[in-house]
């Protein structure tokens, strides 16, 4: 896993200065090595976290031996041996032995095509000097980030937003702020900063450097055979689940400098340790984190497993101050609020597996192929009610209280608005340009007729995104690379043509995998009840050395969200939560998490740096 800039203008040649600046924003996620291409027209700036093929041989930008293409590549390729063969058969030859060059001979010989054919995460940027073009492309399920950046005739594409500090005025994009606010993530392609994009993952995106005319195109869908194959009957769908499970977290263990696993104790995490394991020659090492205080200690779980499967474990023992002190670090590695609180104890987590590991293995995307979530469950408290009318043209929004009040909800906006953090009327009283609407999430579920697809639908293209862009930037941050054997293509397309009825039958959650699981692991961990990192943030707060410490931040003059909020309402939220006269919570944590956010951006605007003008 590595970093990249690539900055593309006609005949202009990149200061520098700006370049060294570049490089020195990514230096987390490639402290093994960097290199960068300045030509007239084009620079690429790379950092590289050696994992496949470590030496320097497969350092990059990596050029082709014709001189026609230059690569710069962020991820893992798992099939990339079996592409290898195939490209050695029609005669190319290969100086290094990882998957970097065989993306290179790749493109060189199957263009666009060759990106069907990748197995695995990526971000990457092909530079073909012949056509005057680069063409980015992002993984199916989009693990690894790539952002483009449009102004005048410059084009840019990059891992992370803040590398485009001081070529755009690096603005907040006002039209991300709904979502953000009600999700606390924007949809498809808002990246929460002006003239900055999010490339979709599985798409191309093409540029001309000559006209900067930018071209995007869809090269896979996860979402195609949603539902597909009503022919399966339960048992045929555990033991697909059972085969497609197990090969991928196999695929995931190509190495050449070890790993390790992220082990919660819940039924995900603990599948993919233990399928790792099996596969493990000696033993395998696992981290969890302990937080004193929080009402599920998950330690005794993750021990039943360290016996069971003789792994090497650790604790990490993170508190009210330690996730207080990381808060705005997190924050700024994750380029907006961060989407889930669990981020800042995942990025200090990481901190401690860098000391031993690369590499760390992850459960996300369990719950989001195999049915996860109680919510899934909504659609036979709605058909129970009579509640299946036709669906809601557009967003005519009713009034709602989350789910104390769903038979106010259409079935549509459940299946886009179930997991939303807040009361919208809470929010609402402080922010009243708020929009109630769904962005992408709504084009998402237009495509299907059932209430189960939707819901499916939305959260493998949004909560899901968010899951895995946090999983990638607090890795990152700590220069690890995080693999997540659920979240990969190949898994998700034969998972998806599972009828949803049996992914999510109501009552139980995840009742396939659960199946699967129980062949692998005891019946304490299979059958235990769901655990999210539901974090102790309400009384985090009453602590002033704590969270608490950042109450101030959102009554004092300079306070960014006053710019969006009413702040005569903000300040008596506060008073209220430290009078406790607050008989219906407002979500302060969350207004800190924006909060911070905008001073980030802020100080990132402001900050004195080599500039694109700085020739």
């Amino acid at each position: 896993m590595c970093g990249f800039v690539v900055l593309c203008q006609k005949e202009r040649l990149f200061s520098s200065p700006l370049l060294r600046r570049l490089e020195k924003d990514i230096l987390h996620r490639g402290p093994d090595s960097g290199g960068m291409i300045a030509e007239p027209g084009i620079a690429m700036v790379f950092r590289r976290l050696a994992i496949l093929d470590p030496g320097s041989t497969s350092d990059q930008p990596m050029t082709d031996p014709t001189g026609r293409y230059s690569l710069v590549f962020n991820g893992e390729i798992y099939n990339f041996r079996k592409l290898r063969r195939e490209l050695e058969q029609k005669g190319y030859l290969f100086q290094t032995e990882g998957d970097t060059e065989v993306l290179l001979h790749g493109y060189a010989h199957w263009k666009k095509k060759l990106f069907p054919k990748v197995e695995g995460m990526f971000s990457l940027v092909i530079f073909d000097r012949h056509r005057c073009e680069v063409i980015a492309a992002r993984d199916t399920l989009g693990i690894k980030p790539l952002y483009i950046l449009k102004r005048g005739h410059l084009i840019g594409f990059a891992t992370e937003m803040r590398s485009f500090a001081g070529i755009t005025p690096f603005e907040v994009d006002t039209n991300a702020l709904p979502e953000l606010l009600i999700f606390r993530y924007a949809s498809g392609t808002l990246s929460n900063i002006s003239d900055i994009e999010l490339l979709p993952g599985g798409y191309t995106c093409t540029a001309n450097i000559n006209d900067a005319r930018t071209k995007p195109e869809q090269f896979d869908d996860p979402l195609e055979h949603l539902n597909s194959d009503n022919s399966l009957s339960q048992d045929d769908a555990v033991q697909l689940s059972k085969e497609t499970v197990y090969a991928s977290v196999k695929a995931h263990l190509v190495s050449d400098v070890g790993y390790a696993v992220q082990l919660s104790g819940g039924v995900d995490s603990s599948l993919v340790t233990a399928i790792a394991a099996k596969e493990t020659a000696g033993t395998l090492t696992s981290y969890g984190v302990h937080i004193p205080g929080y009402p599920q200690d998950e330690r005794p779980y993750r021990r039943i497993i360290q016996k069971r499967l003789n792994l090497e474990h650790h604790e990490v023992t993170l508190d009210n101050n330690d996730f207080a002190d990381a808060l705005p670090r997190a924050i700024k590695h994750m380029e907006g609020p961060v989407p889930h609180y669990g981020c800042v104890m995942l990025m200090l987590l990481c901190e401690t597996i860098r000391k031993k590991h690369k590499v760390v293995l992850t459960g996300e995307g369990a719950d989001e192929l195999f049915g996860g979530y109680k919510r899934y469950d909504i659609w036979r408290k709605l058909k129970r009610n009579g509640l299946f009318a036709d669906l809601v043209p557009g967003f005519l929004w009713p009034i709602l209280q989350r789910w104390r009040e769903i038979q106010k909800f259409s079935g549509r906006d459940a299946a886009i608005f179930g997991a939303v953090y807040h009361d919208i009327l809470e929010l609402e009283e402080l922010f009243p340009p708020l929009i109630h609407r769904g962005g992408q999430r709504e084009d998402t579920a237009s495509r299907f007729l059932d209430f189960r697809e939707r819901m499916f639908a939305v959260d493998q293209t949004s909560y899901l995104s968010s899951l895995l862009m946090r999983q990638d930037k607090m890795a990152m941050a700590a220069s690890v690379e995080a693999r997540v054997p659920f979240s990969h293509a190949p898994l998700a397309k034969k998972i998806n043509r599972i009828p949803v009825q049996l992914r999510a039958p109501g009552g139980d959650t995840k009742p396939i995998l659960k199946r699967v699981a129980k062949q692998f692991l005891p019946s304490e961990i299979v059958d235990r009840r769901k655990v999210g990192l539901a974090l102790p943030l309400r009384s985090w707060l009453e602590n002033e050395t704590g969270l608490g410490r950042y109450l101030d931040l959102l009554v004092q003059p300079d306070s960014q969200l006053a710019s969006y909020s009413d702040p005569k309402k903000v300040r008596t939220a506060v008073d209220d939560f430290r009078n406790k006269r607050n008989k219906k919570p407002i979500p302060l944590e969350h207004l800190i998490n924006l909060e911070l956010w905008l001073r980030s951006v802020a100080d990132i605007r402001n900050a004195n740096a080599p500039r694109l003008d700085d020739a």
